[in-house]
Order: C-alpha cells, then sequence, then structure tokens
C-alpha cells in the first residue's frame, strides 16, 4: 500500500544509475577496442645500455621532438655529469696511482684542480629548481636516491659536505693528509652566487679548468683509457669536448647534445606515437636490477620486445655490482626474459648497440681477456658482433622470431631506417595475430 506514492522517484533514481553505468560501460569497451588496437612495444635491457636513448629517437623521428624546459634541464644535467666526470677522473687515478700534473704542487695546473674540486654541482642556471639537480645528482650516488627520500635539505647539504671532504682528502697535495681548516672552510661555502653575472664568470673559469687539465694533463687521459675498471658516463669525451658551451647558463641543448646526454631512468614511462595510420605505446622501463622487479607490471599484451645490449661494455662492469660484467649479465637477463611464460608468442627484437664506441674500444682492448671461448680477431668489429649475436640466440630456447639489428643510438640517420623496420616487425605480426594475414 502506499508504494506507489514514491515509485516515480525510484525509477528516476534507477534509471539515471543506468545511464550512467551505460556510459561507463560503453567507455571501457571503447578503451578496450583502442588498447587491442594499439601496438605496444618495450624496451628493456641491463642498465646503461642505450634504451633510453632508442626513445629519444622515436621521439626526434615521430613525435614534436623536446620542448624549450627539456632542453633547458639537459643542458644543466650535461654539466653536472661533466664536472662530476672530471672529478672521477681525478678520484681513480689516485686510487689506480696514475701521475696527475695538476697534483703537483708548482704545477700551473694545480689551480684548476682546486676550482673543480670546491665546485658544488648546484648550479641549475635559468631552470631555476635546486632540487632538481640535487635530487639527480644524488640518484647516482651510492643508494642516494632512497637515502635522499629520507633525508632533509638540511641532512642533504651535510651529505654534500661529507663527500666534498672526502673528495678532497682524496685529491690534497701528494704531501697532505688534510686540507688546512681554513681552506676547508671555504671550500663548505663556495655555494654558487644568485648573481647571474658572477655565476656565469665562476662556470667560465671552471669550464676553462676542464678544458685545461682534458687536454695538457696526460695522467687525466690516462686514466680515462682505463675508465673501464670504475663507472663513467659514455660520453664523458663529447662534455669535455664541448665543454665551453655547456658553460653557458642560458645554452639550449641541440638534438644531438640530447642524445648524449643521459638521464637514468626510474620506473616504467610510457610515450604514445602515431606512425601513419598506426598507434605504438612504447614503454621505456630502467635497467638496473632494482628496477627490474616493476618490469612485470607491463608484460601483458605487449606486441614486441625490443631488448637493447651495449656490446662495447664488454669490459665494463655493472654501476650496481662492480663484481660482474655488464654483457655477462645481459645474456642472463635476456635468456630469462625470452623463455619467459608472459613473451611465449611475442616477437624479441635484439638491438646491438654502440657499435661505435665498441670499434674505438676493440683497437685498444683484447676481447678474448673478457670472452675465452672466442676465437676470431680481437680486433675486428663485425667478427665481435657476430660472435655476441650468436651467443644471445643460442639462448633462446622458444619457436620465436629474434630479429637482429646492429645500432648506433645516437646516429638519427641510421635509427630512422633501423625504427622503421621494427615498426614493420610490429605491424605485422600484430596482423598476423589479429587473423588478417
Amino acid at each position: 500500500m502506499g508504494c506507489g506514492t514514491s515509485t516515480m522517484e525510484l525509477d528516476d533514481r534507477y534509471y539515471e544509475q543506468k545511464r550512467i553505468n551505460d556510459a561507463i560501460e560503453k567507455s571501457l569497451k571503447s578503451h578496450q577496442k583502442v588498447e587491442k588496437s594499439q601496438l605496444k612495444m618495450i624496451l628493456l635491457g641491463a642498465g646503461e645500455s642505450g634504451k633510453s636513448t632508442v626513445l629519444k629517437q622515436l621521439r626526434l623521428l615521430h613525435k614534436d621532438g623536446f620542448q624549450y624546459q627539456e632542453r633547458l634541464q639537459y643542458a644543466q644535467i650535461i654539466w653536472v655529469d661533466a664536472v662530476q666526470s672530471m672529478k672521477l677522473l681525478m678520484i681513480h687515478a689516485r686510487r689506480l696511482h696514475i701521475p696527475l700534473k695538476c697534483d703537483e704542487s708548482d704545477s700551473p695546473f694545480s689551480q684548476a684542480k682546486k676550482l673543480i674540486l670546491r665546485y658544488r654541482c648546484l648550479d641549475v642556471g635559468t631552470i631555476g629548481d635546486e632540487n632538481f639537480l640535487k635530487d639527480y645528482v644524488m640518484k647516482y650516488s651510492d643508494g642516494g636516491e632512497s637515502r635522499r627520500k629520507k633525508m632533509g635539505t638540511g641532512q642533504a647539504d651535510a651529505l654534500w659536505d661529507r663527500n666534498l671532504e672526502q673528495s678532497e682528502r682524496l685529491l690534497g697535495d701528494s704531501t697532505e693528509t688534510e686540507l688546512e681548516n681554513q681552506e676547508l672552510e671555504e671550500l663548505k661555502e663556495s655555494r654558487p652566487t644568485g648573481d647571474f653575472a658572477a655565476r656565469k664568470q665562476q662556470r667560465q673559469q671552471l669550464a676553462n679548468a676542464i678544458q685545461l687539465l682534458w687536454a695538457h694533463d696526460p695522467g687525466i687521459q690516462q686514466c680515462y683509457n682505463r675508465a673501464h675498471e670504475f663507472q663513467l658516463e659514455a660520453s664523458t669525451r663529447y662534455y669535455f669536448e664541448n665543454i665551453q658551451k655547456f658553460a653557458d647558463p642560458d645554452y639550449i641543448c641541440s638534438d644531438t647534445d640530447i642524445l648524449k646526454g643521459r638521464i637514468k631512468t626510474t620506473g616504467i614511462t610510457e610515450t604514445d606515437f602515431n606512425i601513419g595510420s598506426t598507434r605504438l605505446k612504447v614503454l621505456d622501463a630502467g635497467g638496473q636490477r632494482s628496477e627490474r622487479r616493476k618490469w612485470i607490471h607491463c608484460f601483458e599484451d605487449i606486441t614486441a620486445v625490443v631488448f637493447v645490449l651495449a656490446v662495447s661494455e664488454f669490459n665494463q662492469t655493472l654501476f650496481e655490482d662492480e663484481r660482474v660484467n655488464r654483457v655477462h649479465e645481459a645474456i642472463l637477463l635476456f635468456e630469462s626474459l625470452c623463455n619467459s611464460r608472459w613473451f611465449v608468442d611475442t616477437p624479441f627484437i635484439l638491438f646491438l648497440n654502440k657499435i661505435d664506441l665498441l670499434e674505438e674500444k676493440l683497437q685498444q682492448t683484447n676481447f678474448k681477456e673478457y670472452f675465452p671461448d672466442y676465437t676470431g680477431d680481437v680486433h675486428n668489429v663485425d667478427s665481435v658482433v657476430t660472435y655476441l649475436e650468436r651467443t644471445f640466440l643460442s639462448v633462446n630456447r622458444t619457436n620465436k622470431p629474434v630479429y637482429v639489428h646492429r645500432t648506433c643510438a645516437t646516429d638519427t640517420q641510421s635509427m630512422e631506417f633501423v625504427l622503421n623496420a621494427t615498426t614493420d616487425i610490429l605491424l605485422q605480426n600484430h596482423l598476423k595475430k589479429s587473423g588478417l594475414i
């Protein structure tokens, strides 16, 4: 009895909820349809293999390239990396017992050494965010990323000061064990000034110091030639040879600069491309061991896996574990991924990257020392790359195809051909799965 008085109100509410539910269902089905029609490629490989550089090339070829703010940030990052790289060369020269001219108290290079050591790498030029670079540099120190999250600004500054003291003790004059207190306080207080003209002058002096040591201190060059014995940015030579332009706080990076620069990838990044009538989603995953546990979250509905190997790193060790050879690690990683249940029917595309750096390195390094079962010419690039290709293909225990491309990820012209061929492979495989061919 009495129910009739509320029927209209209930019906209105019911139909409104049903309308909303139907709209959500329609949106979800539409999204699923788009997802199914979209090619999905994931870039995998060990750390510093060149995955992010491949993604940069895709952006240059099939998107709008890089925005003004990104170019500014890359300029600051390269500047930091250049200064840090010179510091590393001085530190490891001492560790490797390589004499440096700048360590001699009466050397004209000693002042250049002091300028580099006292620079705190927090001069962010025009991007206006000190924490941007501080966070970036901390990521590259041991445990730096997690440590930075746990500490406040004051603690972070204290850590910088402790690191500065340690560097100075390592690099002090050969007759000294520690700096004098007055000089140490001067180093701690040498923060970049807020005055633009003074900051620009400071960076110019520092660039001149780096250029001087790189060109005229033979110990620096000798240490650089042994860079495979420690962790050094692959583009260090490029940074030093172009240090004058990176010293300008207002410098805007070119495409080549960005391809040479490196920002460590953390987590998974997703980038969408429209290549002709094809929609392509590219996932770029950080390659360090600590990042790999995140990979499994994006393994579903992958059209193809691009595995990137830096062939030039055959004599280098991992950033996160200096007991492990980088290529040996990559072989084990490729084997586990290629034979994983997640990728039973998923084609793999193997990029044998950094061919240009391999060619340089083989002139000075015996490949057989690191791969004793290699029987070819130790100086022949083609022979070495063929050996590595066969080694990787031999661990594929499935029937799926593995397509191989030899690449130099920083060379836009060659990468355009490789990436177009890769897109064709993805499209062909997608059409086969859809039953259209």
